[in-house]
């Protein structure tokens, strides 16, 4: 499985440094967003919302994505997690469909483009996303999503949370991390397959 690798196997004395990902911040925003490798991988820490992405990183037709990430505590009612399907995400016009998390476990999907955004599945509350305990521990999700011809499918932690019918959803194009406001959070791993078999019908 082709593997976005976080670069664990820094030394000690580099263990918080910039990367090479853009860090675009939403709209109209002068805040900041702090972005370091910090192994085992990337700890993101937010002012304003922001994508995070490396533009080289895109995937076309059948593909899926995996988010491992820890939310740190005192966590926002923001919402973080993939986005996909970009077009123009450097611009001000960017376009892209969002796939969150929230810190009380709640889901959503979202189609956005520049500063409008369409709920694709509103907030839903879901056993499958682990909500942050409201202690100085950390809630770890996994978050997947997996790219068909005729749907987007999404699974929290290994177990379905959603299903949204492709449409003319636009999802061959860039692909990164969505980061609400005033989210602190640590990356461990985000994978991509691209060149999935069919998924096989459900009985």
């Amino acid at each position: 499985m082709p593997r976005i690798l976080f670069l664990a196997a820094l030394p000690f004395a580099l263990q918080a440094q910039s990367t090479p990902w853009t860090v675009r911040t939403d709209p109209g925003s002068r805040d900041t967003v702090s972005h370091v490798t910090m192994p085992p991988g990337w700890h993101i820490t937010t002012g304003p919302g922001a994508l995070v992405y490396d533009a080289a990183n895109t995937a076309t037709g059948r593909y899926a994505l995996s988010l491992e990430v820890h939310l740190f505590p005192k966590p926002s009612r923001e919402g973080y997690g993939i986005f996909l399907g970009g077009r123009d995400v450097e611009g001000t016009n960017a376009s892209y469909v969002a796939v969150l998390m929230r810190g009380d476990g709640a889901l959503q999907v979202a189609r956005v483009t520049g500063t409008q955004q369409q709920a694709l599945l509103d907030w839903t509350p879901t056993t499958a996303i682990k909500p942050h305990p409201g202690t100085d521990d950390t809630a770890l999700n996994i978050l997947t999503v997996r790219v068909d011809p005729d749907s987007l499918r999404i699974d929290g932690n290994g177990s379905r949370v959603a299903a949204i019918a492709r449409g003319d959803l636009v999802l061959d194009g860039t692909f990164g991390i969505r980061v609400g406001t005033g989210i602190n959070l640590h990356v461990t791993n985000y994978d991509v397959t691209r060149r999935l078999a069919p998924t096989p019908r459900r009985r």
